[in-house]
């Protein structure tokens, strides 16, 4: 009955804990986020690199938190090489987000304090390490940053990706394919299998 009462996505009030100005199409793929959100689907930002796909999903997850939903933290999966950028972003431009980097050999001792954060970052490296531990947890949101990453359903990172348990679901990348149909097949596997 929404769907068929939707007349499109409605513009959407930056969060007051965002620490940024939104260009115009960063605002729109804020909206879009939210409209996914609302609506219970999952989805692919695929903006090209440099056009701020990080600050758009801080300022999701700031939404969520300013509006009481985010009862869960929310969890990003990244490559090794993107956890500092994560990190220095957040506290950029989301300084209100409580963020929990679980990396490193000492990181075991950090999932107790999964519960406590906003927002947890891990990389497809620990996928397969950490399963079990992961695996334990409830996501308020699940984000594959360089989603390619699991373009191989096959891999290991992809199918532990889909076994953790998330509410929302996001793929970030900006390029969603780079040789075939399969590797998108493999992140709509993520986002909604079967």
């Amino acid at each position: 009955a929404r769907l068929r009462a939707f007349d499109g996505i409605a513009p959407v009030a930056a969060p007051a804990g965002l620490e940024a100005v939104l260009r115009p199409y960063q605002a729109e793929g804020v909206a879009w986020m939210q409209f996914l959100r609302e609506y219970g689907f999952a989805g692919i930002l695929a903006d090209d690199m440099g056009l701020g796909k990080t600050v758009q999903t801080l300022c999701h997850i700031l939404l969520e938190k300013e509006a009481g939903r985010l009862i869960a933290p929310a969890l990003v999966v990244a490559p090794t090489s993107l956890m500092g950028n994560w990190q220095a972003e957040a506290a950029r431009f989301a300084p209100g987000l409580r963020v929990l980097l679980l990396h490193g050999k000492e990181r075991a001792a950090l999932f107790e304090q999964i519960q406590g954060a906003d927002l947890v970052l891990t990389s497809y490296a620990l996928l397969a390490r950490d399963e079990e531990l992961l695996r334990q947890q409830r996501f308020h949101l699940l984000i594959l940053d360089e989603a390619q990453y699991i373009k191989n359903s096959r891999a290991k990172a992809a199918q532990v990706a889909c076994l953790l348990t998330a509410r929302h679901r996001l793929c970030l990348t900006g390029t969603p394919v780079q040789n075939h149909l399969g590797e998108l097949w493999s992140q709509f596997h993520f986002l909604m299998p079967g």
